[in-house]
């Protein structure tokens, strides 16, 4: 069965991926969008051409972050409009969020009409409130090495899960057996959810 990274730097080889574009069209799966720490030095007009490109299957990373980057007021003025596009090309989004969960919230309520995952999810005290929520937890590396982590992986629904690589040099294949140990769930019937949950979400 294949493997699917919802979230990476890298172009797959092997695998099935979202790949981390810059704007530049890939023959594989990309995403694309104004990252928080460039929303003072990017346009939007950077980025629409490959967002509409038939290979692009979500908006990001966008998101917001309080300890890096412009003003909060430049971060989610770019991030609205970058939602607003999302819903007018029917896109997910794949958020980097940074100390930003309160304002985070508060746009869910409004502005959520497609898939939102939250990249490389780490932190366990949202947990509560996410679950609540409609969004998807895309965990990699970090998130499984995380001791914090470990007491709510197995409540976290597999439907709701995707796994990522990120910058990370590990393979995709080691996050899906990491998380199979780690929540004593069987490889077989990840496999088969995270697939479900991918092409559900990005499409084939």
């Amino acid at each position: 069965m294949k493997s699917y990274d919802a979230h990476t730097h890298k172009i797959p080889d092997n695998h099935v991926g979202i790949y981390q574009s810059d704007g530049v069209y890939t023959s594989s799966l990309f995403s694309v969008g104004v990252h928080p720490w460039q929303a003072a030095v990017q346009t939007l007009r950077e980025i629409i051409p490959a967002l509409q490109h038939k290979n692009c299957r979500a908006l990001g990373e966008v998101g917001l972050d309080r300890l890096k980057g412009p003003s909060m007021e430049i971060q989610h003025a770019m991030l609205l409009a970058q939602l607003t596009l999302a819903n007018e090309l029917q896109k997910p989004v794949i958020f980097h969020l940074v100390r930003a969960w309160d304002e985070f919230y508060s746009l869910i309520k409004t502005q959520q009409h497609t898939p939102w995952i939250i990249h490389g999810f780490n932190s366990p005290k949202q947990f509560p409130r996410l679950i609540q929520t409609k969004v998807f937890f895309s965990l990699g590396p970090a998130s499984l090495q995380n001791p914090h982590m470990q007491s709510i992986l197995s409540k976290i629904p597999l439907n709701r899960i995707l796994f990522e690589t990120d910058v990370s040099e590990t393979d995709i294949t080691q996050v899906y057996r990491d998380y199979s140990q780690a929540t004593s769930t069987p490889l077989e019937e990840v496999n088969a959810q995270i697939e479900q949950n991918f092409l559900a979400i990005f499409g084939a």
